[in-house]
């Protein structure tokens, strides 16, 4: 059976982050940066044979609104994502992204800011991959062979 690849997405209307989970699916990593310049419709296709060579599904970050609200910028996110879908025939799911760059600003202190920009939506793209993959895991429950007990475990 072959390990199923996931690739995070951190759209934007500039620029998308990427990310991509490791084969254990226990950690994501930011990957790339993908610039949209004038032919938007072209950079689709770029991108989706980007994603389509690297995933089996994509987690794409939803921008929801402090109070849990879909505003604005989540209709923009799930046209993105319904085209990816259909350029790519791959499964999308959603992750709710709030603070996920606000996570990752002390990570890029002393950097130049055009430097800190890019790497900061394939950071967002590691976290709201990193997220969905959390909340994905199978839980293993104690007795399961496949645990691993460690130290100060004994009575759990």
């Amino acid at each position: 059976m072959r390990i199923q690849r996931y690739i995070g997405v951190d759209y934007g209307e500039k620029r998308v982050g990427l990310a991509r989970a490791d084969d254990e699916l226990l950690m994501a990593v930011p990957h790339r940066v993908f610039l949209f310049d004038e032919n938007r419709d072209e950079d689709m296709e770029h991108l989706a044979v980007i994603i389509k060579g690297d995933a089996d599904a994509i987690v794409v970050g939803l921008p929801l609104t402090l109070n849990g609200t879909e505003g604005q910028m989540c209709e923009k996110v799930r046209e993105f994502a319904q085209d990816l879908q259909f350029r790519t025939d791959l499964p999308v799911h959603f992750q709710d992204e709030r603070m996920t760059t606000r996570e990752n600003v002390g990570l890029l202190q002393g950097m130049p800011t055009e430097e800190k920009r890019k790497l900061m939506d394939a950071l967002a793209a590691s976290s709201i991959l990193q997220t969905w993959l959390d909340k994905s895991k199978p839980r293993k429950m104690i007795g399961d062979e496949r645990t691993i007990k460690l130290s100060g475990d004994e009575n759990r």
